[in-house]
C-alpha cells in the first residue's frame, strides 16, 4: 500500500521512489530467508525424529541453534523495522514538502489563469471603449465641420440677431395623444426642452404629455385655470405655464400612487385572516375598553368599621360616631350581600366559599375575551410570516420560469410577502399593548375586589337594613 502511495505521487522523485521499493524488496527477502531457513531445519529435525536417528544432545543442540537463530532474525527484525520507521519518517517529511510545492504551484496556476480572464476581459472592455471613443470622435468631427462652416460672427449686431433666432418662442404643433382610457384626442403640443404641454382643440382638455412606447400621453391634467394660461400661451405668446422641475419623476411617483384597498390587494390572499383577526381584535378591544372605564372603583375596607367591629359593638352606633355611609359598587356590594347573609361564625366556611365564588365568577366576567386579544397579537405575526414563505416560493418559481433579469415577473410575490408581513406586524403591536393595559386594569381591578373579601371574611359586620361603612378616605368619613 506504501508502494502504490509513493509511486503514484506525480511530485515524487524518481531516487525517492526507488530508495523506498528497494528497501521493502531487502526487507522481504531477508523475512523470506530466515523464514525458510527455520521451515527447512524443521522438516530435518521432524524426519530425524521420526527416523530415531537423532539421540537428546543432539535434539538439544539443534533446539539450541534454532532458538539462537530466531533471536538473531528478530534482532534483524527489530532493526530492520527502525530503519524502515527512520526512513519512513524522512520520506513522510519529503512527502509533504512536495505537496506544499504543489499546493504553491496550484495557487500560481490559478493566479495566472484569473490573470488570462482578466486580461480577456480587459480585452473586450477596451473595445467597447475604443468604440465608444470612435463614435464621440465621429461626433465632434461633424460638429466641427458644421461650425466651421458655418458663417463668421464678425461684429456685435450680428452677434445679437444670432442669439435673437434663439430667442423665439417655440411654435405649437399639431399633435394627436391618447387618453388613459384609451381615446385619442387631436390638438396641439408645446415643447420647451424636456417639458411638453398639450392643449386639445375644443381647448377642454390638456397638461404635461410624457412618452410612452413611442406615443404621446396625458400624464397630468390642468385644471380650468392652468388651461386658460396654457391657452394664452398658444394664442397671446404669454402666460404662466406649470412645469415638473424632477424632469417627469414626480409624475411617474403619482401615477404609481395606490390606494389602501391596492396595497392590500397585494399581500395576496394571507391579507383576509390577518385582517379578520384585526377587526375581531378591535371589536373586543373597544368593548372591553368602555367595560373597564365603567367599573366603579373599590372602596377600601373602613378602619373604623374594623374597630367597632373587633369592639363587638352594633353596627347601629356607628352612626352616632358621626360617620357618613360610603356607596358601594356592583361587584363590592355582591360580596357586602354574601358577608350580611352569613354573619354567623359557624357560617364562616360557607361565607368564604361564597366570595369565592363571586370572585371568581367577577373575574370571568371582567377577562371575558383578553384571550381573543392575546391570540391575535400572537397569531398575526405568524400569519405575515405564511405571508411572506408563499411569497417567496412564488417569487422563486417565477424567477424559474422567467429569470431573475425580469423585475416584473416576480415584483408579485415580492409584494405578497412584504405587505403581509407589514400587515402582522401592524394588528400586532397595537392587540399587544392593548391587552397589557387591559390586563393590568383586570388585575388591579380584582386585587381590590380580594383585599375586601378577605377583609369581610375577617370582620363580618352585620346591621339590620343598614350598609357596610367601606370608605377608608376623607371624602367619605365625615366627623360630626
Amino acid at each position: 500500500m506504501a508502494q502504490l502511495s509513493v509511486n503514484s505521487h506525480p511530485l515524487l522523485s524518481a531516487p525517492l521512489r526507488t530508495s523506498f521499493s528497494a528497501c521493502l524488496t531487502q526487507d522481504v527477502i531477508s523475512y523470506c530467508r530466515v523464514a525458510l531457513a527455520s521451515i527447512l531445519k524443521g522438516l530435518v529435525l521432524l524426519a530425524s525424529l521420526y527416523l530415531g536417528a537423532v539421540n537428546s544432545a543432539t535434539l538439544a543442540s539443534v533446539e539450541s541453534e534454532i532458538l539462537t537463530e530466531i533471536k538473531q532474525s528478530n534482532q534483524a527484525y527489530q532493526r530492520q523495522l527502525r530503519a524502515m520507521t527512520t526512513e519512513r519518517q524522512g520520506l513522510l517529511q519529503q512527502l509533504a514538502e512536495q505537496e506544499r510545492k504543489l499546493k504553491t504551484l496550484s495557487t500560481k496556476a490559478a493566479s495566472i489563469t484569473r490573470g488570462q480572464d482578466e486580461q480577456s476581459m480587459s480585452l473586450a472592455t477596451l473595445a467597447q471603449r475604443l468604440q465608444s471613443w470612435k463614435q464621440q470622435q465621429d461626433y465632434l468631427k461633424h460638429l466641427l465641420s458644421g461650425i466651421s462652416s458655418a458663417k463668421a460672427i464678425e461684429t456685435p449686431q450680428q452677434l445679437s440677431a444670432y442669439l435673437a433666432g434663439f430667442a423665439k418662442p417655440s411654435e405649437f404643433i399639431k399633435q394627436d395623444i391618447a387618453l388613459s382610457s384609451g381615446e385619442l384626442i387631436s390638438g396641439a403640443m408645446l415643447s420647451l426642452g424636456p417639458m411638453h404641454w398639450f392643449i386639445s382643440d375644443d381647448g377642454e382638455k390638456g397638461g404635461l404629455l410624457t412618452q410612452v412606447e413611442q406615443q404621446w400621453q396625458l400624464a397630468l391634467s390642468f385644471d380650468e385655470a392652468q388651461l386658460a394660461q396654457l391657452s394664452a400661451v398658444k394664442t397671446d405668446h404669454q402666460g404662466v405655464l406649470a412645469i415638473d422641475p424632477s424632469n417627469n419623476r414626480s409624475l411617474v411617483l403619482a401615477q404609481h400612487q395606490e390606494s389602501f384597498a391596492e396595497h392590500l390587494g397585494k399581500g395576496g390572499i394571507w391579507v383576509i385572516p390577518i385582517m379578520g383577526f384585526a377587526l375581531l381584535a378591535l371589536i373586543i378591544a373597544l368593548v372591553k375598553a368602555v367595560t373597564l372605564f365603567r367599573l366603579e372603583k373599590v372602596q377600601p375596607f373602613s378602619q373604623k368599621v374594623q374597630s367597632f367591629s373587633q369592639k363587638g359593638e352594633p353596627l347601629s352606633q356607628l352612626a352616632g360616631a358621626g360617620l357618613k355611609r360610603a356607596a358601594l359598587g356592583q361587584h363590592q356590594q355582591a360580596l357586602a350581600d354574601i358577608a350580611k347573609q352569613y354573619p354567623q361564625i359557624e357560617a364562616r366556611q360557607q361565607r368564604d366559599d361564597l366570595l369565592l365564588d363571586s370572585l371568581i365568577q367577577t373575574k370571568r366576567e371582567i377577562e371575558r375575551g383578553l384571550t381573543a386579544i392575546a391570540v391575535t397579537a400572537s397569531v398575526a405575526p405568524l400569519l405575515g410570516l405564511l405571508g411572506t414563505v408563499s411569497g417567496m416560493i412564488q417569487t422563486f418559481k417565477l424567477m424559474t420560469l422567467f429569470g431573475a433579469g425580469d423585475a416584473n415577473a416576480v415584483s408579485g410575490g415580492i409584494s405578497e410577502s412584504l405587505v403581509t408581513t407589514e400587515l402582522g406586524l401592524i394588528v400586532a403591536i397595537p392587540a399587544l399593548i392593548a391587552h397589557a393595559l387591559m390586563s393590568r386594569r383586570c388585575h388591579h381591578f380584582m386585587a381590590g375586589l380580594e383585599s375586601y373579601a378577605v377583609a369581610l371574611s375577617h370582620h363580618s359586620i352585620v346591621g339590620h337594613n343598614e350598609s357596610l361603612i367601606t370608605s377608608h378616605s376623607k371624602e367619605a368619613v365625615h366627623v360630626a
